[in-house]
């Protein structure tokens, strides 16, 4: 009887160890699951000034951690001032790493090479909404909106950031909305 009781605690402690152990694998697990929904453009347009894109899902709420350090996906704004892009990648501790971007390219188009200079701006998100912040601008209008996923390669003579567009995801809309 002792023995079976010392077996019966000698279990309970392992369930336990295992409990503890795993769920906060679990909870790991389910933070960075990719939700496609995430990149899914249901509106864009203009807001006190910025612009900004609707998703079905949560604007900036996931990313694709298969890529790890070798690509990300991006929120695209095609303004009057130009191209900008909101990058959602791997960070640490498994949470999203955001930075923003002026393209140089004059439109977005599959497979090409990527290149890219640093801004001023900031990226804001609002349950499904993102919107892309820089008083040094004075956006006036967004022509078009895209959600990209963005591999990144050894840089070459054809691609000097090694960065290309590997997928424009789909849209819902071809509407501008403008607040």
């Amino acid at each position: 009887m002792v023995n079976d009781m010392l077996k019966s605690r000698i279990i309970y402690v392992h369930i336990i160890s295992a409990m503890l152990f795993l769920g906060p694998l679990a909870s790991l697990v389910y933070g960075i699951e990719f939700n496609e929904k995430d990149y899914i453009i249901t509106g864009f347009g203009m807001k006190n000034g910025n612009p900004f894109i609707t998703v079905q899902g949560t604007g900036g709420g996931s990313y694709d951690p298969s890529m790890g350090d070798e690509g990300y996906e991006a929120y695209v704004f095609d303004t009057d001032k130009g191209i900008f892009q909101i990058t959602v990648a791997e960070g640490s501790s498994n949470k999203p790493y955001y930075s923003v971007g002026h393209i140089l390219a004059k439109e977005i188009k599959l497979n090409e090479c990527l290149l890219s200079e640093g801004t001023h701006g900031k990226p804001r998100f609002d349950n499904n909404t993102v919107e892309y912040i820089d008083h040094n601008q004075n956006f006036t209008k967004v022509n078009k909106a895209y959600t990209i996923q963005v591999t990144s390669d050894d840089p070459d003579e054809r691609c000097k950031t090694g960065e290309h567009i590997n997928k424009i995801f789909p849209t819902q809309t071809n509407a501008t909305i403008t607040n």
